[in-house]
C-alpha cells in the first residue's frame, strides 16, 4: 500500500512539473552598461510573472555577434530577443531611420513621447510583418557627442578627423555631413581602433563612453548632442509562438513596459558621467552646436523618402510637446 501511495505520488509531481523554456537574448554592451541592466530587470519580471516557466539568458558584450549579426540571426530565429539601435534597424527598415536625424529630438522625454504616438505603432507593426519579429521597448540610449584624441568646437574642425561609427548607413551619413571623415569599426573593436590611432574619435552617449572606458583613450570630449540614439528588444515571433499564449502575452507585456525603466537607467548614468570625466582629467569642450544644426539640416530633406508612407513625420514630431 505504501509503494502505491509513493507511486502515485511521484507520478503525479513528474505530471505537475514542465520544463521552463529559455529564450536568448543577445546585445553587444558591456555588463556595466543600463541596457545590460535593462535586460537582466526584464528577465527576472518574466521569470516572476510566468512562475518560471519562461527564463532569459542574457549574452552580453557582442558574444553572439556584432549588432549586425545580432539583428541577422533574431530575423531567422538563431537568438530569440536582441537589443539594437535604430541605425542598424534602418539599414534594413527605412522607416525608422527618422529616430536617426541629427537634432530631431530635444531631449530623451521627446524621443519617448515619439515612441508612444500612434505613427511610431504603425512602423512597429510594419516591421513585424515584413521581419517576423516585435519591436517592443524602445528606449534612448542617450546623447551622442564626441571623445577622441582633439576637441572639436565647431564642423571645420572636423576637417581631417577620422570618427569611428557603427556599421550602418545612416550613422556614416550624418557623421559625414557634420564634416568627419566617418570609419565605420565594430563597436567591440571601437576602444582599440583609438588607443591604435585607427581613428581620432568616436561618437556615443555619455554613459556608454564611461562604461566602456573610451576616456581612457581620448582626452577630449565635445558636447555635440548631435543624435539622441534609439535602442529597442526585437523578438522573434516564432519564438514567441513556442510559448503558451499565456506566456507569450506576458513576454511581450514585459518588454513593452521596459521603455521608460531603461530610460530612467541611462539617464542617470549620463547625470553622473560628467563629474567623472572631469575627475579623470578629460577636457570637456562646449561646441557651436547651431553651426552643427546647420551643417546637418539638408538630412531631412534628402531622407524624407524614407518615411513618407506614415506622413510628414518631421513636423510632427516637432510638434510633440
Amino acid at each position: 500500500m505504501n509503494k502505491t501511495i509513493i507511486a502515485s505520488t511521484l507520478l503525479a509531481l513528474v505530471s505537475s512539473y514542465s520544463y521552463a523554456e529559455t529564450l536568448k537574448l543577445g546585445h553587444v554592451y558591456d555588463v556595466n552598461h543600463p541596457w545590460h541592466k535593462s535586460a537582466e530587470e526584464a528577465a527576472r519580471r518574466v521569470s516572476d510573472k510566468t512562475e518560471g516557466r519562461v527564463e532569459i539568458k542574457i549574452f552580453p558584450s557582442g558574444s553572439l555577434g556584432s549588432e549586425q549579426e545580432l539583428l541577422e540571426q533574431v530575423i531567422v530565429g538563431g537568438v530569440d530577443i536582441v537589443e539594437v539601435g535604430s541605425g542598424q534597424l534602418g539599414n534594413i527598415f527605412k522607416p525608422i531611420i527618422i529616430t536617426e536625424m541629427p537634432y530631431i529630438f530635444r531631449d530623451n522625454e521627446h524621443l519617448m513621447r515619439f515612441f508612444e504616438s500612434e505613427s511610431a505603432g504603425k512602423i512597429f507593426e510594419d516591421f513585424r510583418q515584413q521581419f517576423n519579429a516585435h519591436i517592443v521597448g524602445s528606449s534612448t540610449w542617450g546623447v551622442r557627442h564626441v571623445i577622441g584624441n582633439k576637441p572639436v568646437t565647431n564642423p571645420d574642425d572636423f576637417s581631417d578627423f577620422k570618427l569611428r561609427v557603427p556599421e550602418q548607413a545612416i550613422t556614416v551619413a550624418y557623421a559625414k555631413a557634420m564634416g568627419s571623415n566617418p570609419t565605420p569599426v565594430p563597436y567591440s573593436e571601437a576602444y582599440l581602433a583609438m588607443r591604435q590611432n585607427m581613428v581620432d574619435g568616436l561618437e556615443n552617449p555619455l554613459g556608454s563612453i564611461k562604461a566602456m572606458k573610451f576616456y581612457e583613450v581620448g582626452n577630449n570630449l565635445s558636447l555635440t548632442g548631435h543624435v539622441i540614439t534609439a535602442v529597442h528588444y526585437v523578438i522573434n515571433d516564432n519564438s514567441l509562438q513556442s510559448l503558451s499564449s499565456q506566456d507569450k502575452e506576458t513576454v511581450l507585456d514585459v518588454f513593452k513596459n521596459m521603455g521608460r525603466y531603461t530610460a530612467d537607467l541611462v539617464e542617470k548614468d549620463d547625470e553622473k558621467a560628467i563629474e567623472f570625466f572631469k575627475e579623470k582629467g578629460v577636457n570637456i569642450v562646449n561646441v557651436d552646436r547651431d553651426a552643427f544644426r546647420e551643417k546637418t539640416k539638408f538630412m531631412s530633406d534628402n531622407y524624407k523618402d524614407n518615411w513618407s508612407e506614415y506622413g510628414d513625420l518631421y513636423t510632427e514630431i516637432a510638434k510633440i510637446k
